[in-house]
């Protein structure tokens, strides 16, 4: 360990911590569009030949095939030509200690003559799960992409047109070489929104108003009321009405104050919250208040009558009517329902093969045990046991689909979650991650290998078996 770190090894750890340090400091957290289905690309990239979207977990796929392919590629070069030969490189010779102990592992649970075509799919399983989970460690995926804008058209059936309508979404700024970055922190706030909020401040403010102004007229009255039954002599009568004019005055001076701070308190409150979008850099939500400018209220109205871009360019000021979010190049494959389904299909497609395989039609018995129906008073619970076979295992294609998508997209928002939460140290979540990427792998895999190896043995055998013993 210490020969590791020794050299210029340790400088550029120390060189990458900081750089770390730097990014999260200077550059606000990409914060992704979160959604379960892969996202479609912009129009023009279509496979080829088709008119068929591409999608950024369809390209992940293709990435772990990709690399899967060079793992091969890798491996059967590395591999020593001669039995006596040493391994030659340390990642290889580290990959033939997993595989030896994984071909021992999974041959203690499925060995027999159907071994290797159980081997075979476990390791291909594994590997393409591995990788695929792996994939949202790599910097870059899910938070580097097309910058979209978050419409959508929508059918007025009133009108019989199609109408531009907005979701959730970010504002976005300009950075180095002219780049678009979503500013993660700035919801996007649309001019009629921030409309209705400055109006909401009117109207909260005209209330406030009216009330203290209620409150005081109360007071008042009740003052008036408690004058005319006090009980004072006719001189300390005189002298307050001698003397009251200057009170009256003084009185009028502070209604008339905590009427307008009552009116002004919305007002300020709403202005703050303007500010401080304008201090983190928002460029919606800071417009000019209608109470503050004799144009304002008319210029948002303008903008509140204009018209929803579809398709606007992110350096135009079109861009700010719109709200916009990250489009990845890549996602994890993992985190679409269409991979892990398809491995499913394929894994539960193999289970059959190899119980055909194995007892050929009589692999049917299984399912529909109908032999012991009239021979037995027991033969109604094998018709139930096997139709109940027969349940479980298409429901292991929704749990072996919904397992591997439920933690991985789970451990793809805690990413995202901690790095925004700390964007400086969220290592530990990253070295959680790595685990159970692993772990679901190796379960996905392991789950395979011990269906089809139960897929092998006959229902029949073990009852013959059983009336053996007993005799």
């Amino acid at each position: 360990m210490n020969s590791f770190w020794n050299g210029k090894r340790r400088f550029v750890a120390l060189l990458m911590f900081l750089a770390g340090v730097f990014v999260a400091l200077r550059v606000p957290p990409v914060i992704p569009f979160i959604q379960l289905p892969g996202e479609n690309f912009p129009a023009g990239f279509n496979v080829p030949f088709t008119d068929i979207r591409l999608t950024n977990t369809f390209v992940g796929s293709v990435i772990v095939w990709i690399l899967l392919l060079l793992f091969v590629v890798y491996v059967s070069r590395r591999r020593p030509k001669d039995g006596n030969e040493v391994p030659t490189g340390g990642f290889y010779y580290l990959f033939e200690v997993l595989f030896e102990g994984l071909m021992g592992f999974v041959g203690g649970i499925a060995g027999g003559r159907h071994f290797r075509l159980i081997f075979n799919m476990f390791m291909t399983i594994f590997l393409v799960v591995l990788l695929a989970n792996w994939m949202e460690l790599i910097p870059g995926v899910d938070t580097i992409g097309f910058i979209h804008a978050h419409t959508k058209e929508k059918y007025d059936a009133q009108t019989g047109e199609y109408k531009v309508i907005t979701t959730d979404g970010y504002e976005i700024y300009q950075g180095f070489l002219g780049i678009s970055y979503v500013n993660g922190q700035c919801d996007w706030i649309s001019p009629a929104d921030e409309a209705a909020a400055d109006q909401a401040a009117l109207v909260a403010a005209e209330m406030a108003a009216l009330n203290a102004e209620q409150e005081l007229e109360v007071k008042a009255a009740y003052a008036r009321y408690q004058a005319e039954h006090d009980d004072h002599s006719e001189g300390d009568q005189a002298e307050a009405a001698g003397g009251g004019h200057g009170d009256d005055h003084g009185e009028a001076a502070g209604e008339s104050d905590q009427v307008a701070d009552a009116y002004n308190e919305p007002l300020a409150a709403r202005e703050a919250e303007k500010s401080a979008r304008a201090d983190r850099g928002c460029y919606t939500g800071v417009g000019p208040a209608p109470w503050a400018d004799d144009g304002a209220e008319d210029a948002q109205a303008d903008d509140k009558k204009r018209d929803i871009p579809l398709h606007p360019d992110p350096r135009s000021e079109e861009a700010k009517l719109v709200p916009w979010v990250v489009l990845p190049f890549v996602r994890v494959p993992s985190t679409d329902l269409n991979m892990t389904l398809t491995l499913a299909l394929i894994s539960f497609v193999m289970i059959q093969y190899i119980g055909f395989k194995a007892l050929g039609i009589g692999y049917l018995t299984k399912f529909f045990n109908f032999g012991t129906l009239f021979k037995s008073p027991l033969g109604g619970i094998d018709v139930a046991v096997g139709l109940l076979e027969l349940i479980g295992d298409f429901a292991k294609i929704l749990s072996f689909s919904f397992r591997l998508l439920g933690n991985i997209f789970a451990g793809s928002i805690l990413l995202f979650v901690m790095s925004f939460l700390v964007p400086i140290l969220p290592w530990p979540f990253f070295i959680l991650e790595f685990f159970v990427g692993v772990i679901q792998a190796l379960v996905f895999a392991l789950l395979t290998a011990i269906f089809m190896n139960l897929a092998t043995i006959s229902h029949h055998h073990d009852d013959e078996h059983d009336h053996a013993d007993a005799h």
